[in-house]
C-alpha cells in the first residue's frame, strides 16, 4: 500500500540520494513524467547508484530482507534433487545445462553445485544471466572453480538443453501502476514537483485492457517485461524446464477487494514502507507476482504450464528423499540444523505459504512430473483467472 498523488498533484516531500534524483529530475524534465518501472528501473539498476549495484548487504538478518536461500543450503539441495529429476525426465542427455537468473551474489548457485558434487550432473555446465557487472564480480569470487559463464540477457543465451531456474526474480522485474477511474484504468506516472516526485495520473486511458472494473482509486500492478524475458529463454532452450520460485497469487487474487492499494512494498533493514518515490536506490522496490499474467505471457512464447503450488507442498514432495536418508539416523549437530532450516522454508505462516512454485518446460516427456509437485492442484486455472493487460 502507498499513499498515490491527488488530481492537484500533491504528494509528501522526501529527501534522496542527490546525484541519482538529479539524474532522474533530468529525464523527467526532457522527456515528461515517466512510467514507474523507468523510475523502478533507475532506482534499482542504475549503474552508478542503483540498489542492486550498490554493496550494502541485502539478504540476511544484517541486511534488508529474508530469502530461502538465507536459511543455509538446504534449499540448494533440494534444487539439486529437482535438476536431477528434470535431467531423468529428459532421458538423461549427456549434456545438461543449468541456467539461473537474478542471482544475487551467488549463493544459491554455491548451494546447488556443491549438492550435486557426486552426482549425474556434476559436470553439468552453469549459466547466469547477469547484466550488473558488480554482481558478475561478486558471483565468480564466490563460484571460483566451478563451470560457470555469464551472459548478460536470456536473449544471449545459447541453444541449451536443461533448466532456467530462478528465485525471486520475477518480482524485481520493474513495474508499472495502474488506477481505477470511472470505470476504466490509466496509469500513474512518475513526475517532478520541486525537488520531489510525485505521482500523477495520466491523462489517457488504457484501451484493450482484460482487466475489470474497480472502484476509482483501486491499484495494481502490471509487469510489461516480463514477457521479453520469457521470450529470451524459450527461444534459446530446445528442450527442457523453467523452474521459478517467488511470492504472489493468482490474478484473481490481485484483484481482490482487500488489496485496493495494490501490492507494492519497499525495503530496508527489514522495515517495510509503502512510499516507492523516497530515497531512490537506498531500498528494495516490489510488488508481488501475478502468477497468472506470467502463465498467459509463457504460453504466448511457447512454454507449457505443468504445475503449480506454495513452497511448503512443494518442499513437502521434492525433499523426501532428502527426509528419508535422515530417518533412523542419530540426531547429529548437522541433521538438527538441516531439520531447523527445512521447518523455516515449510512453514505456512512465513515462507512455506508466501512463496509459490511454478513450472513451465518446452518439449519435454508428458506422462512424467516432478516430485516437487506431486501434491498439487491442476494449474490450468491459472490461465483463466489473469489480470494482464493487452
Amino acid at each position: 500500500m502507498f499513499v498515490k498523488a491527488q488530481e492537484d498533484k500533491s504528494t509528501s516531500m522526501c529527501v534522496r540520494s542527490p546525484s541519482l534524483s538529479y539524474r532522474i529530475h533530468d529525464e523527467v524534465a526532457a522527456t515528461g513524467a515517466m512510467r514507474f518501472s523507468r523510475f523502478m528501473e533507475l532506482a534499482l539498476y542504475d549503474s552508478i547508484e542503483g540498489y542492486y549495484v550498490s554493496d550494502r548487504l541485502k539478504v540476511g538478518r544484517e541486511g534488508d530482507f529474508f530469502t530461502n536461500v538465507s536459511v543455509g543450503p538446504i534449499f540448494g539441495e533440494i534444487l539439486a534433487g529437482q535438476f536431477i529429476e528434470m535431467w531423468s525426465i529428459l532421458g538423461e542427455p549427456q549434456e545438461f545445462t543449468i541456467v539461473e537468473q537474478g542471482a544475487n551474489d551467488g549463493q544459491l548457485a554455491r548451494d546447488v553445485i556443491a549438492a550435486l558434487s557426486g552426482t549425474p550432473l556434476e559436470s553439468a555446465h552453469w549459466i547466469i544471466v547477469e547484466p550488473l557487472e558488480s554482481l558478475q564480480k561478486k558471483q565468480s569470487l564466490l563460484l571460483a572453480g566451478a563451470d560457470v559463464s555469464w551472459v548478460l540477457s536470456p536473449d544471449c543465451l545459447p541453444p541449451f538443453c536443461g533448466v532456467h531456474f530462478s528465485n525471486e526474480l520475477f518480482d524485481a522485474i520493474p513495474f508499472d501502476i495502474m488506477e481505477a477511474h470511472d470505470g476504466m484504468w490509466r496509469e500513474l506516472l512518475v513526475d517532478s514537483k520541486g525537488d520531489d516526485f510525485i505521482f500523477s495520473p495520466s491523462q489517457n486511458f488504457i484501451i484493450g485492457t482484460t482487466l475489470p472494473p474497480r472502484p476509482d482509486g483501486f491499484l495494481t500492478e502490471c509487469r510489461r517485461g516480463q514477457k521479453e524475458i520469457l521470450q529470451g529463454i524459450s527461444s534459446a532452450m530446445q528442450m527442457g524446464f523453467l523452474l521459478a520460485i517467488d511470492y504472489g497469487m493468482t490474478g484473481e487474487d490481485f484483484l481482490a477487494d482487500h488489496r485496493s492499494k495494490g501490492t507494492l512494498a519497499c525495503y530496508s533493514k527489514h522495515h517495510r514502507d509503502e512510499n516507492p518515490l523516497d530515497h531512490p536506490g537506498k531500498k528494495d522496490i516490489t510488488a508481488h507476482v501475478d502468477f497468472s499474467a506470467l502463465s498467459r505471457d509463457a504460453w504466448a512464447v511457447g512454454l507449457n504450464l505443468l504445475g503449480y503450488t506454495d513452497q511448503h507442498h512443494f518442499l513437502v514432495g521434492a525433499a523426501t528423499k532428502i527426509l528419508q536418508s535422515m530417518d533412523g539416523k542419530a540426531p547429529e549437530p548437522v541433521t538438527l540444523k538441516k531439520l531447523r532450516s527445512l521447518k523455516m522454508l515449510l512453514h505456512p505462516e512465513t515462507m512455506g505459504a508466501q512463496f509459490k512454485v511454478i513450472l513451465f518446460s518446452k518439449n519435454t516427456p508428458e506422462s512424467k512430473h516432478l516430485s516437487g509437485f506431486l501434491h498439487a492442484k491442476d494449474p490450468r486455472y491459472l490461465i483463466e483467472t489473469s489480470s494482464t493487460f493487452a
